[in-house]
């Protein structure tokens, strides 16, 4: 089976805060000697398959002129950059567990942190399937989220671990014998116990780590670097997946990268509050308290704004280590026969609404970052507006690395658009949230994101993103966008459904 590296080590390596690494001409020539040898032996390529805990669109290269991130800016030059690419669910399970199954939340089952990923026989995970394939497999960092590593169903369960874990099966069967413990208990943060409204919840510190303290995804870059070493000279191709944990909260790295950033600078968003607050004409399930930064109480603008810079300087914390994994890449030749992809498992509230972290069906929070550099293809640099859904990342990589196409995932090959990122395109992305139970079910195309909760009996949302792209305005019950409604409604009930 393909490893799975738990990284608890603390091996030294300095890197400078754009992550660039020295070596002489004759080193790169040797190593791109070695390297080429490699790809000659087989033509299938690798692939470093990169995903970064709640990083969401606040980089430089998608347009936030305030990023630090010149690494994610160097892979997007050398790849497309979807600037329109939509998780399925924005939470960290559910939405990793419907990449790397290839199917929607409703179609595993997995909607919230605590439900565990099972997979019917002959369905793989994608790093099994790579594995089936013949390629050299490893997993560092989080890559699933807790124990899951794609169960077989009727198997053993994984092993128990401070929290309780589920088969969709369970908690449905919980769910059907007690929706009032169920919706009181086990909602999609099962087992988080709220503090004091005046404390924090996750992220009781924020700010620079002490001196020497290198923060939890150097040590991660150390180990994945020296796979990169050994595997240029591997016979088989290599899927390595790394699983970075910053931006995650608690929000801290090293003082380096938080001395790029002034928290007295940062921008406030149109839409800024300082606590979650019902908006009228907006379905209530639309918003979600701020259980992941400020605990059920409101927050200050001087408090926002530490946070910001908080959040950007471990963006760019992340960054220096995914710009020292692209050198090693430079270094061994290995950039000329490896696909790099990079993600963010959802998007990021940062007090939109009054809100922080995921968990809501707006904009922010269901859009994220996802970049695909392919060294055999000749459209680097560029990007694409189409809608693109995060569920196409499995079916794309087999696609792009030849290997037989897997008659259970439901996204689609990006291929045509890493050819042409303007071709035409005309898929809608799907995305749903479960509020005490209830289920939200949005679908985003290039011009509407709409949203019904309970197939509407909670209330609907309609935004346009032409002239409302902070959605500060519902139309869902304008009698001018009537028509806007039936087509978004239609388009809904045509993607998928609960089984």
């Amino acid at each position: 089976m393909f490893r799975q590296v738990n990284e608890s080590f603390q091996c030294y390596n300095s890197f400078s805060s754009g992550g660039r690494m020295n070596y002489s001409r004759r080193d790169f020539l040797a190593q791109t000697a070695v390297a080429s040898l490699a790809a000659a032996a087989g033509s299938r390529p690798n692939v470093l398959f990169v995903v970064s805990d709640d990083l969401d669109c606040r980089i430089r290269c998608y347009g936030d002129p305030v990023a630090v991130t010149p690494n994610i800016d160097r892979l997007a030059g050398r790849g497309v950059r979807f600037d329109r690419a939509y998780c399925q669910y924005p939470l960290c399970n559910p939405t990793r567990s419907s990449v790397l199954s290839g199917m929607y939340p409703v179609t595993t089952g997995v909607l919230d942190n605590n439900t565990y990923l099972t997979l019917d026989e002959g369905r793989k995970t994608m790093p099994e399937y790579f594995e089936q394939q013949g390629y050299a497999v490893t997993q560092l960092g989080k890559i699933f989220h807790g124990p899951n590593r794609g169960m077989r169903r009727g198997a053993a369960k994984p092993p128990e671990t401070n929290q309780a874990w589920f088969t969709p099966e369970e908690r449905a069967r919980q769910q059907a014998e007690d929706p009032s413990l169920w919706s009181r208990t086990h909602g999609p943060y099962r087992n988080l116990v709220i503090p004091n409204p005046g404390q924090y919840a996750w992220a009781n510190v924020y700010g620079p780590l002490p001196a020497g303290d290198r923060g939890p995804d150097a040590p991660l870059a150390d180990k994945a670097i020296d796979i990169l070493a050994k595997a240029s000279g591997g016979e088989k191709p290599f899927f390595l997946a790394v699983g970075f944990a910053r931006p995650h909260v608690p929000l801290t790295a090293p003082k380096e990268f938080f001395d790029l950033y002034r928290a007295e600078a940062m921008p406030l968003p149109p839409d800024f509050d300082t606590e979650p607050r019902s908006i009228e004409g907006f379905p209530k399930d639309e918003f979600r308290q701020n259980a992941d930064l400020f605990a059920g109480r409101p927050f200050t603008v001087v408090e926002a704004r530490e946070a910001m810079r908080a959040y950007y300087a471990c963006t760019s914390y992340m960054d220096a280590q995914l710009g020292r994994l692209l050198d090693k890449l430079d270094q061994t030749g290995l950039s000329r026969n490896t696909i790099v992809v990079l993600w963010g498992d959802h998007g990021w509230h940062l007090s939109e609404k009054g809100m922080w972290a995921k968990g809501t069906l707006f904009e922010v929070s269901a859009r994220g970052p996802v970049i695909i550099a392919d060294p055999r293809r000749k459209t680097a640099g560029q990007a694409s507006r189409r809608v693109v859904q995060y569920l196409d990342l499995y079916p794309t990589l087999l696609d792009l690395c030849g290997l037989p196409a897997a008659s259970w995932l439901e996204g689609t090959t990006l291929s045509p658009l890493l050819a042409n990122p303007k071709a035409a395109w005309n898929r809608p992305a799907y995305t749903f949230q479960v509020r005490d139970w209830y289920l939200g079910r949005s679908v985003r195309n290039e011009r509407w994101r709409y949203t019904e909760w309970e197939e509407g009996r909670r209330g609907a949302a309609l935004f346009d993103h032409e002239t409302d792209p902070h959605e500060m305005r519902n139309l869902a019950q304008s009698a001018a966008h009537a028509n806007a409604v039936r087509e978004m409604s239609a388009l809904l009930r045509k993607g998928p459904k609960m089984r």
